[in-house]
């Protein structure tokens, strides 16, 4: 048995969305705890924003860096919060807020992986693990991350290339 997508683009453009309440209400919760702590120095946001320039002898660039996209990067994190916040309840969602929805399950997961430790290599986790809820978050996250990936990858070119280029 195929797995069906939670969403699916309709004839007028938007996104159906179909996902349990429960579900739902993660999408509304998580954001909200997360919105707190962005631009702060938790550890756990340390993937969120990743260095440009690194070694000893950086310093000054990797400051200049973040002075330059510091604000725009929290900025994204946080209108893609917001969006998915405002509209987890939504049955439809425009092209742009799905694509807020597409943002914001990749900065939670950035945020779960850094505090799971998920890395390429991680065995499973052991049935007692008490990291076993979060880490079944991140994964619906990835699961989510993926059907979105898949409805707005159908609108693509075949050739890769957008409309009006070469």
């Amino acid at each position: 048995m195929g797995f069906l997508s939670p969403i699916r683009r309709q004839r007028d453009g938007r996104y159906r969305v179909r996902l349990d309440t429960a579900v739902r209400s993660l999408l509304r919760s998580v954001p909200e705890q997360l919105l707190p702590i962005l631009g702060s120095d938790d550890p756990m946001t340390r993937r969120l924003y990743p260095p440009a320039y690194v070694g000893p002898g950086n310093a000054k660039a990797e400051d200049e860096y973040r002075q330059l996209v510091g604000g725009v990067l929290e900025n994204h994190h946080r209108q893609a919060l917001e969006t998915l916040v405002r509209t987890a309840d939504a049955e439809t969602l425009s092209a742009d807020e799905l694509n807020g929805w597409l943002a914001a399950v990749g900065t939670i997961r950035l945020v779960l992986g850094t505090r799971l430790d998920v890395s390429e290599d991680m065995s499973d986790l052991e049935a007692d693990d008490p990291r076993l809820p979060e880490f079944a978050l991140y994964q619906l996250l990835s699961v989510l991350q993926e059907a979105i990936i898949e409805v707005l990858a159908t609108e693509l070119p075949e050739d890769g290339a957008p409309d009006g280029l070469p």
